[in-house]
């Protein structure tokens, strides 16, 4: 099967980013299928960037082919520009679409949700299954998360385009159980959706060698660690971890560390300084080839969101630190929690109390062994039923189901 593979923030083991359509595409490929990545580039993606001038890079990457369109994401970009980068990356990637060869199916992941555009354009043009994966619900989240007014003119619009792709998807696909709940409520058959989840690729965690350097750098010898991993931004709500930190104060054997970028990181370390805070650390992203190394030097994971009330998402952090054999704490409820809780891999905090946070950390690091048993089934489950393997079993699946029926 010939896969035309769309997403705008690819990120290879190099990068820092999520490895999903990486590992995946990899997997497709040694199960035989021809796969073409047109994807953006993110600036912690691990992909070289191209000369202004320079509209498409193709290339071969490890059996499939991937074709760089040269719009530029970053984290820290203002909100005009991410904008301008979702548009012009719909532009080029329907080209980009349109001219790939013996194409069967068309898949587009989103975020963003304008990568729709390319996906529902080069699948009616070649007359193939489009189905569209959902990593988010735009506009509903970033509604409830306070970045976009319900009634404003881009609100309406990014409603109405989440519609439009919708209804002409062949399939979706969506990353968390949440999400198709919400997609149900909202009146979307059941026929239509399916819940495929992020996972994790086992393999950068099967071997896993602690890094030394990692806590000699930070100055740390038998600490306990508590890491959270990825954006700091306003959706994340790093205030919390913070605000646990300074009922920890007392506690000289227990450091959190805060590890990732976005544009709330300077404001959350003037504030640590303000705080006093000598147990909480700041590290910048590493490659994701190197997450297993400093993972293993942790004790807990969390999983930390910004407390607008339940949450339907299943972020991929929590499967790096179940495959690394980290117990989690997890602040919001809705699907990950339940699968945690399902696993017995992880407790619940509450977003409003931060001394329970700190509460929870300090059980973990006053009863290792516990934490210890936790975590070790959290990576036994982890391999039995997250590894992107079996993601791509699923993907599969669904993609000659589709190509069937057309």
């Amino acid at each position: 099967m010939n896969i035309v593979y769309i997403h705008q923030h690819f990120c290879t083991n190099k990068g820092s980013a999520g490895t999903r359509s990486y590992d995946v595409s990899r997997y497709l490929t040694k199960m035989g299928h021809k796969v073409t990545i047109i994807t953006g580039i993110l600036d912690i993606s691990g992909l070289d960037r191209l000369p202004w001038y320079r509209l498409y890079k193709k290339f071969a990457m490890e059996g499939f082919d991937v074709i760089v369109c040269n719009v530029l994401y970053s984290s820290h970009q203002g909100f005009i520009a991410r904008f301008w980068t979702y548009i012009w990356f719909a532009v080029l990637a329907s080209f980009a679409v349109i001219f790939t060869r013996k194409t069967d199916v068309v898949f587009a992941t989103h975020t963003p949700l304008t990568v729709g555009i390319p996906g529902y354009i080069g699948s009616r043009l070649k007359r193939v299954p489009f189905v569209f994966e959902v990593r988010d619900l735009w506009p509903e989240s970033d509604i409830i998360a306070g970045n976009l007014k319900e009634n404003s003119l881009l609100a309406k619009c990014l409603g109405w385009l989440e519609k439009f792709l919708y209804k002409k998807a062949d399939k979706i696909l969506l990353v968390s159980p949440g999400f198709e709940k919400r997609l149900l409520e909202r009146g979307y058959p059941q026929r239509k959706l399916k819940t495929i989840l992020l996972g994790a690729d086992g393999d950068i965690f099967r071997e896993l060698k602690p890094n030394k350097d990692f806590r000699r750098k930070y100055n740390l010898t038998n600490e306990t660690i508590a890491v959270y991993t990825g954006v700091h931004g306003r959706a994340n709500g790093l205030d919390y971890i913070l605000d646990a930190a300074g009922f920890l104060k007392e506690r000289k054997d227990i450091v959190i560390m805060l590890i990732g970028d976005g544009m709330e990181k300077p404001r959350l370390k003037k504030r640590v300084q303000e705080m006093g805070l000598d147990n909480v650390k700041f590290a910048d992203y590493v490659p994701k080839s190197e997450i297993g190394g400093l993972l293993a030097c942790c004790n807990i994971g969390l999983m930390i969101l910004a407390n607008v009330g339940e949450r339907p998402v299943t972020p991929n952090k929590i499967f790096d630190y179940m495959f690394v054999g980290l117990p989690s704490i997890i602040n919001f409820k809705g699907p990950t929690l339940e699968m945690v809780q399902s696993d017995q891999t992880g407790v619940f905090a509450d977003p409003e109390k931060p001394q329970e946070l700190a509460g929870k950390i300090v059980y973990f690091a006053d009863y290792p062994d516990e934490a210890k048993n936790m975590g070790v089934r959290a990576r036994s489950i982890a391999y039995k039923k997250y590894d992107r393997r079996y993601i791509a079993k699923q993907l599969v699946h669904v993609f000659e189901e589709m190509r069937n029926k057309i």
